[in-house]
Parts: C-alpha cells; sequence; structure tokens
C-alpha cells in the first residue's frame, strides 16, 4: 500500500487545454497535480480505500488536527488558507469536489481517514489529507526516498515533530502530533499550491465581474 500511494507512476491526463498543466510535485496513490479526477481515478479510490463520500462545492481548509499548526509551524500555508478562508465563521464554498475515505482499515491500509479536494475546472487535485493512527516507519521512508530529506520540525516541546518537503512552490507535510490517551496520530498534508493560486485567481476575477454586473443595475 505504501508503495502504491507515493511511488507507483499510475496513468495521468491532462486537464482541459483552457486550464494550464502546473509543475508536477508529489504523488499519492499516483495521483498529482496534473491528474484528471475523472470516474476511473475515482474508481480506482474507491478500489482501495472503500467507500467515499462526496461533497460538491466545498470549502477548502488547510489545517491540521488544530486551527494553530500552519500558523505557529507554516507561516507561509496558513497565509494561503486565510486567503481561501477570509472568514473563520462561514467559509466559503469553492466550485471544487471534496471526496472523504472514512472506512479505510476495512481495506487493510495504514490510513485511517483520507480526503482529496479537486476543482471542477480543470479535474486537478487541490489537495490531498491523510490521517494514520499507528506508527508509519516504512512510508515515512519510502517518502524520503522519493522526494529526499526533509526539514524537520521539533513540536509538542520537543514531543513530537514535523517533517516538510517543497518543490515548485506545492508542500507536502507530515506531522507526528500526540492524540487521546497520549497516543501518536499522524496527519499528513499535500498542497498544491499552484493549483490553489488558479483557483484563488479564478475567484477574484469572477468577484469582480459580479460586482460589475451589480453597478449595471444600480
Amino acid at each position: 500500500m505504501v508503495w502504491l500511494a507515493f511511488c507507483g507512476c499510475g496513468k495521468q491526463e491532462n486537464g482541459p487545454v483552457h486550464i494550464p498543466d502546473v509543475p508536477e510535485s508529489f504523488q499519492f496513490m499516483n495521483i498529482g497535480a496534473n491528474t484528471v479526477m475523472d470516474s476511473e481515478v475515482r474508481d480506482r479510490l474507491k478500489a482501495v480505500l472503500g467507500s467515499d463520500a462526496i461533497d460538491r462545492n466545498s470549502t477548502i481548509n488547510l489545517e491540521l488536527k488544530n486551527t494553530e499548526f500552519l500558523k505557529t509551524y507554516y507561516p507561509d500555508l496558513a497565509t494561503l488558507n486565510r486567503r481561501l478562508n477570509i472568514n473563520d465563521v462561514v467559509r466559503k464554498e469553492y466550485p471544487a469536489t471534496k471526496l472523504t475515505f472514512r472506512n479505510t482499515r476495512q481495506r487493510n491500509t495504514v490510513f485511517d481517514y483520507v480526503e482529496f479536494v479537486y476543482e471542477h475546472a480543470s479535474g486537478c487535485p487541490l489537495l490531498v489529507k491523510m490521517i494514520a493512527k499507528n506508527e508509519i516507519p516504512e512510508l515515512i521512508e519510502t517518502v524520503k526516498d522519493k522526494y529526499g530529506p526533509p526539514q524537520k520540525i521539533p513540536i509538542s516541546e520537543g514531543k513530537s515533530w514535523s517533517l516538510s518537503w517543497h518543490k515548485d512552490k506545492d508542500v507536502f507535510v507530515i506531522a507526528r502530533m500526540i492524540g487521546r490517551y497520549d497516543e501518536p496520530e499522524y496527519h499528513m498534508l499535500i498542497v498544491f499550491t499552484n493549483r490553489l493560486e488558479q483557483l484563488l485567481a479564478r475567484s477574484e476575477n469572477e468577484d469582480q465581474e459580479k460586482g460589475k454586473s451589480a453597478d449595471e443595475i444600480f
């Protein structure tokens, strides 16, 4: 499962011509920044991870476990998250679909939870989140072998740590956090920053067009 998730070279498809490709960076289950999340890809995910829950016109939240993590350890991602969610009370919905897999243990995977968010315009992923509640040394070594030495940050007063990789503005984070009963949890996040920037640019243009339309009415 670890090898399939992080080291495979699966089929990828180009997005629509009006949405340009972005640099390739990180992959999870053969899914990268330019992979179109079509029915074939979604069926492959369900075969490995089990049934999914679908949320169309989804919110986009980069936080892991708590709202202070990014602000404390990854301020650039915290800034991006604020751009996506200016209002903390009512989060903005985007033309993007969230696929959530919560029954992954039934498929004998190392993951307790997997989430993909992909945009409608290109069909390509914006972010991937994963949670594992067991130790995952083999998975971490696989990621190191593929992407090189990570940056390591001590967290929880040195009781845990966070690893991160950066490539062409995209970011991959693996954070070891202390959960209930002092048991470790591994929270993982792949942020396809270039795709999110495209989404934000289109969203800002649409907001400006709506403003112009209102001006014409009044």
